[in-house]
């Protein structure tokens, strides 16, 4: 889980881009992938995401995130393709049984097919350019331009930095609290719903506990350090480069032409 917000050190071209520039990349997929409703142009956002990874060097850090993402997008496709009854029917997994007005169990149509298709792509280019942009883009970095060329105010840029650093950390915090209590003989693999719920306090108690101490510790060495009080200067500056201008200047292009063809009805 931690590879999903944590920056990941490399030299490649993505990792010198400005911060801004790699937010403008993911708001641009995003923007895209509502506006397209055609799974194959969807698919293209997902692979280039994937190949943006490729060419920072982080695809192998990234790809327990892509493959989980393909099976929670497989899950949702599979639970909601049978719910969807417009269309024509092109399988139906459990003929001969009438219900209602739908005849057979499972009916699975086309329009129900390209629909949960379409669904499932768009949340993975959604979910998937956030992992990469964090991967490539120090927290600090992504804080400055946040507050100085987004006009952000300092104390929501500060809270969102914080809730990232917190995950990682927690994760780690829960790995270690499973280890010691299993250590003692604490079992985690109940089939039971209720037994399951309550092996999982003994890890939350503790959990919830040290999150509470974390939380105050920082509030203290914020306090101490003067948090709020004043104007901010910066150590360190991220201005635009030639090459960000012109990836922003491509990546303009594409969402206005993309836009554009979907508006047309020759993409979509």
């Amino acid at each position: 889980m931690s590879v999903v917000v944590e920056y990941i050190a490399k030299g490649s071209f993505v990792h010198r881009l400005n911060p801004l520039t790699k937010l403008f990349w993911s708001v641009t997929l995003m923007t895209l992938s509502f506006f397209f409703r055609d799974p194959r142009m969807l698919a293209g956002l997902f692979f280039s995401i994937v190949a943006v990874a490729y060419m920072a060097g982080i695809l192998k850090e990234m790809w327990p995130a892509f493959k989980g993402l393909l099976i929670v997008a497989g899950l949702f496709i599979l639970f909601q393709i049978f719910f969807i009854a417009d269309g024509k029917t092109i399988l139906v997994l459990i003929p001969g049984i009438q219900i209602g007005h739908v005849k057979g169990i499972g009916r699975i149509t086309d329009q129900g097919l390209w629909g949960c298709l379409a669904m499932g792509a768009r949340m993975m280019v959604i979910a998937a350019s956030f992992p990469v942009l964090m991967g490539t883009t120090k927290i600090k970095d992504l804080v400055v331009v946040l507050v100085e060329k987004l006009k952000i105010p300092y104390t929501y840029a500060f809270m969102f930095v914080t809730s990232l650093r917190f995950i990682p950390t927690l994760m780690q915090e829960m790995d270690q609290i499973m280890q010691a209590q299993c250590s003692r003989g604490h079992r985690l693999d109940e089939q039971n719903f209720f037994k399951k719920f309550l092996s999982l306090c003994p890890l939350a108690i503790p959990l919830i506990v040290t999150s509470v101490k974390k939380a105050e510790r920082l509030a203290i060495s914020m306090e101490t350090r003067g948090f709020g009080i004043g104007a901010r200067t910066y150590l360190y500056r991220n201005d635009f480069r030639p090459i960000d201008i012109m990836v922003n200047i491509a990546l303009t292009f594409i969402l206005a032409t993309g836009l554009f063809l979907n508006l047309k009805g020759i993409i979509g």
